[in-house]
């Protein structure tokens, strides 16, 4: 990325190396195509994350083979040529929340592709840190896996906090069957007791919503009012759960319209645009909120377990890497039906 606003730029730059006894550098087989990667190329989120360093290599989805060690790294047991998948962040493990599990609250943690600073995986090399690495079994191509290393990530780490509140006979919506979406409806589906409804504006969409595992699909209008029809589906009380992985103004209105007194909302997508919710909302309806950051390292080992047990799957789309300014422009215009996957 050379600046905001303008086409990403395939370049020769020189490759990363060793700056801690810690870092590992990967050979990155691939990296997924984010709707986060859009909205950092536009300049959206400038006001939130500060300005990049230009030019800067984007890509948070990463997985590879291990290339080299940093001394301390390579006592960890990792071999070069390993594959592995990548927690997106880099974790110092010293810090109070790293030592409680929840590396993604780290308290000096730097986050490839995204923080500006640190570059990325939209490249043939990139470096992490060791604590970043999940070990694949010797031989797996870890190309397929790529999506599991965010918008899996995400999706099981929300869904994974509300297993204790979804009993039989519950109803659990999606709104928005994208790549975060498709994998919220395959959890829900094989973790949970619950009727399972997803919305979207796409149909095609939609149709990977069912195959996902969901009863029931909706198709929703981008300003309407989706919450009404949900609401239909339950004789009017509303759903237990709401996993809205859109994240803007219409989609929260409608999530929220979706609830039954005491329902939870669960809130995957991100915009900077302010939300309509009232507190007479909140209250009137005793609804909870809840956001969703990643997830932890634990969270993703147990995530590639679901995978390598067929439990879900990985719909994905690949790209090679000088075509990265065309996998934002798919999924920009929505025509990305899953995830796209960039291979050098």
């Amino acid at each position: 990325m050379q600046e905001y606003g303008e086409p990403l730029v395939l370049d020769e730059v020189a490759a990363p190396q060793l700056e801690d006894d810690n870092d590992v550098i990967v050979r990155i087989a691939a990296a997924g195509v984010c709707g986060s990667d859009v909205h950092i190329r536009s300049g959206a989120h400038v006001e939130n994350l500060g300005r990049a360093d230009m030019p800067y290599r984007l890509g948070h989805e990463n997985v590879g083979f291990v290339h080299e060690l940093g001394r301390a790294a390579a006592a960890q047991g990792f071999e070069v040529g390993d594959p592995v998948v990548l927690h997106p962040l880099i974790s110092c493990g010293l810090c109070r929340s790293c030592r409680a599990g929840n590396d993604m609250y780290c308290e000096a943690p730097a986050f490839p592709g995204i923080d500006g600073r640190t570059h990325g995986g939209f490249a043939e090399f990139m470096r992490t840190g060791v604590r970043s690495l999940v070990p694949l079994v010797p031989g797996t191509d870890p190309v397929p896996l790529t999506p599991l290393t965010d918008a899996g990530l995400t999706a099981y780490h929300a869904v994974k906090k509300l297993l204790p509140l979804i009993a039989p006979g519950h109803t659990a919506a999606v709104v928005g069957s994208g790549g975060v979406g498709q994998f919220a409806i395959q959890l829900l589906a094989s973790l949970t007791p619950a009727r399972v409804i997803a919305t979207d504006v796409s149909s095609a969409r939609l149709e990977a919503a069912t195959a996902a595992g969901a009863d029931v699909v909706i198709g929703a209008e981008p300003d309407g009012d989706g919450g009404a029809a949900v609401r239909d589906l339950t004789d009017g009380r509303g759903v237990d759960v709401v996993f809205d992985c859109v994240g803007i103004a219409p989609s929260i209105a409608d999530s929220a319209g979706m609830l039954c007194r005491g329902g939870v909302l669960s809130v995957l997508g991100a915009s900077d645009a302010p939300v309509p919710m009232s507190t007479a909302q909140y209250t009137g309806m005793e609804i909870s909120v809840i956001g969703n950051y990643v997830g932890t390292y634990t969270d993703l080992v147990e995530l590639v377990a679901l995978f390598d047990a067929g439990t879900v799957t990985c719909h994905h789309q690949r790209y090679a890497l000088d075509d990265a300014e065309q996998a934002l422009l798919d999924l920009a215009a929505g025509r990305m039906i899953g995830r796209g996957v960039l291979v050098p």
